[in-house]
This record gives C-alpha cells, sequence and structure tokens, in this order.
C-alpha cells in the first residue's frame, strides 16, 4: 500500500522520485492481498501490477531511502544491512508526536477495516515523506 501512496502522490505533484517496496519475509512475486487492493481501490489507487519481492543487498545499496512500517521492521533492516543505518526511518515518523503514534500496524489476515486503518495511517505520512525524500526536508510547506 505505501508503494501504491507514494507513487500515486509523487506524480500527481510531479516530483521525480522512483518507488519501489520490498519485504522482510515475502513470498516472491505476489499480488497484494484482496484487502490491500481494495482498500487502495477505494481511494483511487489501483496496486493490482505490484508483485511482492525479498529486499536484498543490491536494493539497499541502491535505494537512497528505506521506509518500513514500524520500528521494528526498521531493526531488523538494519541488523541485516548495517550500512543502511543513515537511510531507514519509520514510515510516520516524522509527522508521530513525542514518538507516540509512529507504528503502523500490519494487517495481515486482517479484515477490510483493519487494511483501511494501516492505509489511512500510511496516507497520512506521504506528505511528509514526498517532501524528505525530495527536498531533504520531512516539514512541506503549507
Amino acid at each position: 500500500m505505501a508503494e501504491g501512496l507514494l507513487r500515486d502522490m509523487s506524480e500527481k505533484v510531479g516530483a521525480k522520485v522512483t518507488v519501489a517496496s520490498a519485504g522482510l519475509i515475502a513470498a516472491e512475486g505476489e499480488p497484494p492481498s484482496r484487502n490491500s487492493a481494495v482498500a487502495m481501490k477505494e481511494g483511487g489507487i489501483d496496486i493490482t501490477a505490484q508483485r511482492s519481492e525479498m529486499l536484498t543487498p543490491e536494493m539497499v545499496e541502491e535505494f537512497t531511502h528505506i521506509f518500513g512500517l514500524g520500528s521494528g521492521h526498521i531493526e531488523v533492516i538494519r541488523a541485516h544491512f548495517p550500512e543502511a543505518l543513515e537511510k531507514t526511518f519509520v514510515v510516520r515518523e516524522f509527522i508521530a508526536k513525542d514518538g507516540r503514534d509512529m507504528e503502523v500496524p500490519d494487517p495481515i489476515g486482517g479484515d477490510l477495516a483493519e487494511y483501511r486503518e494501516t492505509r489511512d495511517l500510511i496516507m497520512e505520512a506521504m506528505p511528509s515523506i514526498l517532501s524528505f525524500v525530495t527536498t531533504g526536508d520531512p516539514h512541506p510547506e503549507g
């Protein structure tokens, strides 16, 4: 969902951003879950062409920024790829108040309402992420 949201937002504002996603535990080549696709379609974003892939050393080297849904994801990435320390961030860290409300729950196996909640939490963070990756400042004006 995060990939689709960031891609959609960057296209809408004309930002030249390459967006990809990869998992820490992913079955290669799998489509998004039905509930992910439905939740995103409700917002006018079609993610059905996306396919899952594992995070690789080559991706870590190539990517300029790596975002995880929660601190646990970031800890695992940094443990496996210590060279990624300076470019790994939690999706909501730029908007979390006093470090709270930073974690995005993984809805896997949940109902559509859980996927909607996850989508909304990620979507709320997208302006700060897009600003950060394009300007280095996570706090967009306005």
